[in-house]
């Protein structure tokens, strides 16, 4: 039976008082390395502890930084340019932080303005002097990108409407105007802490913005029989958007855990008044969705395939992007975070099929590698890694 939030961090405690996770972070600043070869990660992560960071972390497992934080992590954006990146607290959010990637004691911590708060991720625009923010104006409960211009310090100059209520992941398309944005539908207030406000009256949804402008300009909203199904996190490949979702609803078998929209197809529909067309529902089998506790961690596009985790079922999926069927199914425990392996990794030895290469963190520190359908721990740590993980780019 799959453990709870408690149970988990009670195994957590119990692993570092055996001394199983062995690994403690000692570093502030990067340790030498050939950046030529070296591949970066950041996820957050909370230390035995229980005290909050952000933590570098190589190809092989090898911890290379860490940044204190005021409150736990959720996710992260990295500049498409500089060495900068971000990371954002979890819902409901009062902070993100700026830093450095190979010197991240050089940060700045950024609060939100008067009557918003974060909801755990951001992205870079194409240029990287916009940061875009998902954030909610819990006076009214409807959701906004908060607008941050990295050139004057991550000041605040402006923000859009998302088209929704609960604003969550958001990502851009590369090389166009287009955000994306899975507004979860759940309303939350600082007030009220990690409270969900309006489980019966959630209106998820899938919007796509042209930064330009503000304008939504393709949107899908799931069918009303699956109102409670909060869409989360997103991934792009080839003009698709992956998305995964948390179910608060008490059906034992519903759609919606796991979907694919065409960014083509969704514009084109949307203009014609047609906002269902370009929405693909993944059939994830009863078994695995009693598993998984309808509750999907993250997601990531590794080659041929989309790897989903459930952390709190203890167990990874594989999705095939061409058929969009469920292909395979692993058991790791309390499994978070994914990241796909980088092609130049897999020239150093690192696996010989990057369509199946991915990185995994677990809620109970360690950093694995799976590939062929199974997986290697790399890495064990004195630490709890948050939800998600990502690659750094090599700058």
């Amino acid at each position: 039976m799959p453990l709870t939030d408690p149970s988990r961090r009670l195994l957590l405690k119990s692993l570092l008082a055996s001394g199983f996770a062995s690994n403690a972070i000692t570093t502030s600043t990067l340790v030498a390395a050939d950046d030529s070869q070296m591949q970066r990660y950041v996820g957050g992560a909370v230390l035995a502890d229980e005290s909050p960071v952000a933590v570098i972390f190589d190809q092989h497992g090898n911890i290379l930084a860490s940044v204190p934080l005021s409150a736990r992590a959720h996710g992260a954006a990295s500049h498409p340019q500089t060495r900068q990146a971000c990371l954002f607290a979890r819902r409901p959010g009062l902070y993100m932080n700026t830093f450095d990637i190979h010197s991240p004691s050089e940060q700045r911590s950024i609060e939100p303005v008067a009557g918003r708060h974060f909801y755990g991720h951001g992205a870079y625009s194409t240029n990287g002097k916009l940061l875009y923010a998902t954030e909610n104006n819990f006076e009214t409960s409807q959701g906004v990108l908060g607008i941050y211009d990295t050139e004057q310090q991550y000041k605040r100059i402006a923000e859009i409407a998302t088209g929704g209520i609960g604003p969550h992941d958001v990502i851009r398309i590369p090389d166009s105007p287009l955000l994306v944005i899975a507004n979860g539908g759940i309303r939350t207030h600082p007030d009220s802490g990690r409270d969900k406000l309006n489980i019966d009256a959630m209106q998820p949804s899938i919007a796509i913005i042209d930064a330009r402008t503000g304008d939504i300009v393709g949107q899908h909203f799931l069918p009303d029989d699956l109102h409670q199904m909060s869409i989360r996190h997103l991934a792009y490949v080839d003009s698709h958007v992956w998305f995964a979702s948390q179910y608060e609803g008490d059906q034992p078998f519903v759609d919606g855990l796991a979907g694919v929209i065409s960014i083509d197809e969704t514009l084109s529909s949307f203009k014609a008044g047609k906002s269902q067309a370009g929405l693909t529902l993944i059939d994830v089998p009863a078994e695995l969705q009693i598993q998984a506790q309808h509750y999907m961690t993250s997601i990531a596009v590794v080659g041929d395939y989309v790897i989903y985790t459930a952390a709190k079922g203890s167990v990874a999926f594989t999705v095939n992007r061409s058929t969009k069927q469920l292909e395979h199914s692993l058991s790791i425990f309390d499994c978070s975070g994914v990241a796909p392996m980088t092609p130049n990794m897999a020239a150093h030895g690192a696996t010989d099929d990057t369509s199946l290469g991915a990185m995994i963190t677990t809620g109970t520190g360690s950093i694995m590698q799976a590939a062929h359908g199974s997986v290697t721990v790399l890495a064990q740590h004195s630490l709890h890694w948050d939800n998600h993980m990502y690659h750094l780019p090599t700058v």
